[in-house]
This record gives structure tokens, sequence and C-alpha cells, in this order.
């Protein structure tokens, strides 16, 4: 689940806790959306696109997370220590 107002993974925009909207391509203050024309920047691991891109690694942290939430059960914190620090076994 990404924020669409932060971009962040973990919390919906109905939990959004900051001040501010980010730009969803260049991560920075003030959304400008379609049309930012300034180098993408992913918000989530600073790499070289947009926060809403599936090639993001973090975006692939976050699905391996829910489908081992689905799959296994428990809370989100287990199931992300399961899968950063266990591996995602079990």
């Amino acid at each position: 689940m990404r924020c669409f107002r932060c971009h962040r993974f973990v919390h919906g925009q109905d939990r959004w806790i900051r001040n501010i909207d980010l730009c969803v391509k260049c991560g920075e203050p003030g959304y400008i959306g379609e049309e930012c024309d300034r180098s993408h920047k992913g918000i989530n691991c600073k790499g070289d696109h947009p926060a809403s891109s599936k090639n993001c690694p973090k975006y692939s942290e976050e699905q391996a997370i829910l489908r081992y939430r689905a799959h296994n059960g428990g809370t989100f914190g287990q199931a992300r220590t399961a899968v950063l620090v266990e591996g995602g076994r079990g």
C-alpha cells in the first residue's frame, strides 16, 4: 500500500502524517504530478524512477511482505520481520 500524498509505503492517505504533499515523480514538496519535468527520484529508495514505479525495489519488498502476510497471517510487523530478517521462510 502506497500513500498517494507522500508516496511512502505502509500507510495510506487516510493515515497520512505529513503536512505537505510530495510529487510522485521527483519526490519534492508540492504536488506537481504529470506536469513535473524534474528528474525522477523514487521517494522510497532514491532510485531513478517515480514513486509509482513497479520496478522499485521497495515496491517489490512491500509486495513480498503482503504475500507473506496473506499466506501466513499475523501482523504487518511480523510479516516484515519474516521477509526482511528471516528471508520469508515459513
